[in-house]
């Protein structure tokens, strides 16, 4: 490993980033997720309208449910009927939970609809509606259904094809990593990395900046570089969470770049990644360079630990 390569590449690469960030495109380039989740699973989905399941009771009920069923696609049985697909007869649901709003105006109850029918008060308006208590339905697995919808097949895809360096070195730093499902993260309680399978993504290359971000995260727990954003987390949407991103991503790049992972648009995404975050710190002038030098700790760590000189 070359230290002065190290950081000729930080350098580089910290200085696209703050440069992007100053100078952003006039269409107002947006971070898209790397995956499908229609082909990675992951939390349960209402079929027929594509969102995820709400709250997080209905959610892990729903997940857990899924479990036995193998499948993460629901619905009312109302919704099913007007899909053509009908529930089987003798099928019991799983229910979940939704809050019950009245109009303070009238007091009727009135859901989550803009506008209260019996009045015509404005429902959106600060104050206007009021919590009455808790409703319930039940939902159906599509492997309740009288014809389940096919399950989408992920992409049988070698991730180390084209991508050895990155492979090498993830083998070498050697984490708890898994591959499954449909989200990315890091478990600071239980210190392994998810990520969803390689033929879910896009292309490799965001498979491997995916996979290099989680593990920019696991740098930090307490026996490795003990960063504040892991070791004392503050909850998602938090300004030390917003800052442990920014690390973890610039992180990321640099690594990347390290290791010649790319594609057309992959900086464009760290950069548009990097400014979600960004502005949760209040648009702070120092933040990225900060985030930029601790970022190239982590690249150091990850390196060290992948190339066998941090052993």
């Amino acid at each position: 490993m070359s230290k002065e390569r190290i950081k000729e590449t930080c350098e580089e690469i910290a200085a696209q980033i703050i440069a992007a960030l100053d100078n952003p495109p006039e269409d107002g380039t947006r971070w898209v997720m790397p995956w499908d989740k229609s082909l990675a699973g992951g939390l349960p989905l209402n079929i027929v309208t594509g969102r995820a399941y709400g709250g997080n009771f209905n959610g892990f009920m729903l997940m857990m449910a899924g479990i036995n069923f193998g499948d993460n696609r629901w619905a009312g049985a109302g919704q099913w009927k007007k899909s053509g697909n009908l529930v089987r007869k003798g099928e019991k649901g799983t229910p979940i939970f939704f809050p019950k709003l009245a109009c303070n105006s009238c007091g009727r109850p009135c859901g989550f609809a803009k506008k209260c029918k019996p009045c015509g008060a404005n429902l959106k308006a600060k104050g206007a509606t009021k919590f009455i208590g808790f409703g319930s339905s039940y939902t159906f697995n599509n492997q309740q259904t009288t014809n389940p919808f096919p399950s989408a097949e992920i992409p049988d895809v070698d991730p180390e094809v084209g991508h050895e360096a990155a492979a090498a070195l993830v083998k070498g730093i050697d984490a708890d990593f898994r591959m499954g499902g449909g989200r990315a993260f890091y478990s600071p309680r239980e210190d392994f990395i998810m990520v969803p399978e390689a033929g879910a993504f896009t292309t490799t290359a965001d498979f491997w900046a995916t996979t290099i971000h989680e593990h920019a995260h696991w740098t930090g727990a307490a026996n490795r570089l003990n960063r504040e954003g892991i070791v004392k987390f503050s909850g998602f949407g938090s300004e030390g969470y917003a800052y442990e991103e920014l690390v973890a991503e610039i992180g990321a790049a640099f690594t990347c770049a390290y290791l010649g992972v790319k594609r057309e648009g992959l900086m464009d995404n760290h950069v548009a990644y990097l400014a979600n975050w960004r502005k949760a710190l209040k648009n702070d002038p120092t933040v990225i360079q900060r985030a930029a030098n601790e970022a190239g700790r982590v690249m150091r760590y990850l390196v060290d630990k992948g190339e066998g000189s941090g052993k």
